[in-house]
């Protein structure tokens, strides 16, 4: 049982609301909180070993900590990076994909899934982008609301809709059993391991993200299971692109972040025969 999370619901809940916070703790492994007309500090104080909460609310899953940090779906810089797109504008991460319609892409590092949906967009209906988060809290949040989030713009609702969480946990569990060749395009956003301090809209990200660092071994795999390229979001003057040995990068040099290519194409055909 986990013990540094707990489930509760906003204030008042009815039965529905009750049942699916039940329903969520059980995903999670962890207790659900009663909650009545107390705020979140009386709750926490119930509980001294939990850190965090996931509050099933009417509309919404709401992720908080002691700290008073919190974190909702929202389609956050994706909404902005699509409208771009749709006007005609180029996009770093598209051009490092080289993404057409039908292709399958696995969003190793999900997130708030803005780049997932961006991707979404572009492989259409005919193609697929599945999602992987570390933090199966934050992962939830994400699934249930890419279902259900409405904008004013149909193309970014579609898009939403066809982003899958299809794994709660280390994107390694799942790499490793992935078979080959599964997707065109496997993908990693990891936390970056020097600070880029024009992203402050990922604040409340990092409060309840995973922090683990992308491993070579979890590189091996991406390969593995790639058709076309793996693709590394990093900071510009991070030396881990040049760690594992990614010499091809895509991004403008004003930009402070930068995608790092890795064709697995190109990679094949240079080997020497056996």
């Amino acid at each position: 049982m986990r013990t540094e999370l707990i489930v509760t619901t906003s204030h008042k809940p009815d039965a529905a609301l009750r049942a699916r916070a039940e329903h969520f703790a059980r995903e999670l492994g962890c207790q659900v909180a009663g909650r009545h007309a107390e705020g979140m500090p009386v709750v926490f104080g119930r509980y001294p070993e939990a850190q965090k909460a996931l509050v099933v609310q009417s509309g919404r899953l709401l992720l908080v900590n002691r700290a008073g940090n919190e974190v909702f779906f929202h389609p956050n810089l994706g909404a902005m990076r699509l409208r771009n797109v749709l006007r005609g504008q180029p996009d770093y991460l598209l051009e490092a994909m080289q993404l057409v319609s039908g292709e399958s892409v696995l969003d190793c590092t999900l997130g708030y899934a803005g780049e997932a949906t961006l991707c979404a967009h572009v492989v259409g209906d005919t193609g697929e982008v599945h999602g992987i988060e570390g933090s199966q809290e934050l992962g939830i949040v994400v699934r249930e609301g890419l279902k259900v989030f409405e904008t004013d713009k149909a193309a970014l609702n579609e898009a939403m809709r066809r982003v899958k969480v299809i794994h709660l946990g280390h994107h390694l569990e799942f790499l490793k059993v992935c078979p080959d060749k599964r997707y065109d395009v496997v993908y990693f956003d990891p936390f970056f391991d020097v600070a880029v301090d024009t992203e402050e809209t990922l604040v409340p990200l990092k409060a309840f993200g995973d922090h683990s660092p992308l491993t070579t071994e979890a590189l091996t795999h991406a390969r593995r299971i790639a058709r076309r390229r793996v693709v590394v979001k990093t900071a510009r003057w991070s030396e881990q692109l040049a760690d594992f040995g990614i010499m091809e990068l895509v991004g403008a040099k004003a930009r402070r972040v930068v995608y790092g290519i890795i064709s697995v194409q190109d990679s094949e055909k240079s080997a020497p025969d056996e």
